[in-house]
């Protein structure tokens, strides 16, 4: 297993793995990932969005820019397949909030799941969370 960088401050954590397009089709890495939300890659808030690939019965989800035609697909590996969509929401919240109000507080229906390794910040830029993705 390969060792996964610290990272500064980590918001979320999950366990997924990489998929790539080949043709039409997604076809995934086997191997274990990890990805993690933090302070590491700069996402823009409402650049990007991070959702269930419909056209997939499995735990299939991609995140997709707005602003040019990246799209990165993973699998999620998470032994509990019951939160996958919690998961799915937390990931949004991060990525597409701000960091300076991570800190402060939302309405209930917007709050992200707990789950470990996750944290507030209240950072004084404008940029919003990182998504990191590592193979384990």
């Amino acid at each position: 297993m390969e060792d996964v960088p610290p990272m500064q401050e980590v918001m979320l954590e999950f366990r997924a793995g990489k998929m790539s397009l080949e043709g039409t089709r997604v076809v995934p890495d086997t191997r274990k990932g990890l990805v993690r939300i933090g302070r590491d890659q700069i996402v823009f808030p409402d650049e990007a969005v991070f959702e269930k690939v419909s056209q997939s019965s499995d735990r299939v989800y991609i995140l997709k820019f707005s602003s040019d035609n990246r799209k990165f697909f993973f699998w999620l590996q998470e032994a509990n397949s019951e939160r996958d969509s919690q998961i799915c929401d937390s990931v949004n919240y991060f990525i597409n909030r701000p960091l300076d109000i991570l800190g402060e507080e939302e309405p209930e229906a917007s709050v992200p799941m707990e789950m470990p390794g996750m944290t507030e910040d209240t950072a004084d830029d404008d940029t919003s969370s990182r998504f990191v993705y590592y193979l384990l």
